[in-house]
């Protein structure tokens, strides 16, 4: 974001409106200025010219003789202008016009008005005039040139004294925004923007607190949830090994209820983890068809029960070696495949398939449950977020599955999408590099 251009264009426009409104004021003036100068020196001429029209008319020369003498004597200020008529208006010589005289003055002789002289046509302006009116425009126009670059300079220099702590200032919030909560700043600039600065900082600062300790809530949520659940396995295997006789239902339901915990805590700490950037992975060589079909095995009991088909497809025919871990990516297909099973109806389908895509691989997850809308497909990957409003599967769900997920395979370095499957639910696909970027 370039703030300076933001700030200075306006204010070039302001200083050419400022420099441009005067100069026009000033050729408006000037023309003005010339018209009444004309207007003056037309009627001092024709001044002249009626009283000289006097001593002749009052000699007895002929009164249509003295417009002609006129033309050929003056040719360049009165000549063709000049229009000679009797009191009642009749024409004696000179030019007709139906416009209003500029000026007029009358001819006496004896006394009395023999003749009206009339300017009824505009002035001609002479060489003089016009080089006047060069130097004045010239003039005019070297002012509005320097006021303009004057303007223009101190502009850029006011924005650019400006835009550099509202620069500063945008560059603060963008660190906050992509989580660096430590900013650092030069204390310069208007004390409105210092001080936005330093409120700025204030609540990096009090954000920093505030996630550093919702993310370590978590872990250690995680971590404490992690005991009591191992307590509850450890129970339930010692009251199997006891043989006492319980019914089968409620220990199908105990036994569901602790893996649910057991899985809710293994999420939450997987999730946790990986919001701090400390999500442990180990590194090794793996075949990912051995882990799918490990996934497989685990969750086709339940599957079954479900009345799912669990199944792969476009699994290559050959040994595949990655560098991945192996343990969670076993928990990533698990989180993917519980999901499924969660909204697949009975009768439906989960098919789990591996591609090559140049130095990675493609894992993908198809189910047949109902399709889902597309604007929020990625909002699945959110922490505790819930694509469906039916209390039955917010009780069985703890909206950690998908954020597991995402977790893990940012972790591998890879990129986990949502999209519409071509069986008719939901299509998750998983893109993993054969090898972690070296660091």
């Amino acid at each position: 974001m370039r703030l300076f251009p933001g700030m200075f264009l306006p204010l070039a426009g302001q200083a050419l409106l400022a420099a441009a409104v005067p100069g026009g004021l000033l050729v408006w003036n000037m023309h003005m200025g010339q018209e009444i100068q004309l207007a003056q020196r037309d009627r001092e001429r024709l001044e002249a010219f009626a009283d000289a029209a006097s001593v002749a008319a009052t000699a007895g020369k002929p009164l249509d003789q003295l417009v002609p003498e006129l033309d050929l004597r003056d040719p360049q200020r009165l000549g063709g202008r000049v229009q000679l008529v009797r009191p009642d208006g009749a024409p004696i010589s000179g030019p007709t016009s139906t416009e209003p005289p500029r000026a007029e003055r009358p001819v006496k002789v004896g006394g009395q008005t023999v003749a009206l002289a009339r300017i009824v046509r505009e002035p001609n302006l002479t060489d003089d005039d016009r080089r006047y009116l060069a130097a004045q425009y010239l003039g005019i126009g070297a002012i509005i040139t320097g006021l303009f670059v004057l303007l223009l300079v101190t502009a850029y220099e006011f924005a650019r004294r400006w835009s550099k702590p509202q620069q500063e200032l945008y560059r603060l919030s963008r660190e906050v925004v992509h989580g660096d909560h430590d900013i650092d700043f030069d204390e310069r600039g208007p004390s409105e923007v210092v001080a936005t600065m330093r409120n700025l900082r204030r609540i990096a600062s009090q954000f920093s607190r505030l996630e550093t300790a919702r993310r370590t809530w978590l872990v250690s949520i995680a971590d404490e949830l992690k005991r009591p659940t191992a307590s509850l396995s450890t129970h339930l295997d010692a009251l199997a090994a006891a043989q006492i006789p319980i019914d089968a239902e409620l220990t199908a339901g105990l036994e569901d209820d602790q893996r649910r915990l057991s899985q809710m805590a293994e999420d939450l700490s997987a999730v946790a983890l990986a919001d701090l950037g400390r999500l442990p992975v180990n590194f090794n060589q793996v075949d990912p068809r051995a882990l799918i079909h490990n996934a497989i095995h685990d969750h086709s009991k339940r599957a079954l029960a479900n009345g799912v088909r669990l199944e792969t497809s476009t699994l290559p025919g050959y040994t595949i070696l990655v560098k991945w871990d192996g343990a969670r990516i076993e928990q990533l297909f698990g989180a993917l495949i519980e999901n499924s099973l969660r909204y697949t109806p009975r009768g439906g389908q989960i098919v789990l398939g591996l591609e090559s895509s140049r130095d990675a691989w493609r894992l993908i997850i198809d189910d047949s449950a109902p399709g889902i809308d597309v604007m929020l497909a990625q909002r699945l990957f959110e922490p505790f977020f819930r694509s469906s409003d039916r209390p039955e599967d917010s009780a069985a769900a703890s909206g950690l599955g998908l954020a597991t997920a995402r977790a893990i395979v940012e972790a591998h370095h890879g990129r986990i999408e949502a999209s519409r499957s071509p069986i008719g639910g939901l299509r998750v696909t998983v893109i993993l590099p054969t090898e972690p970027p070296r660091a």
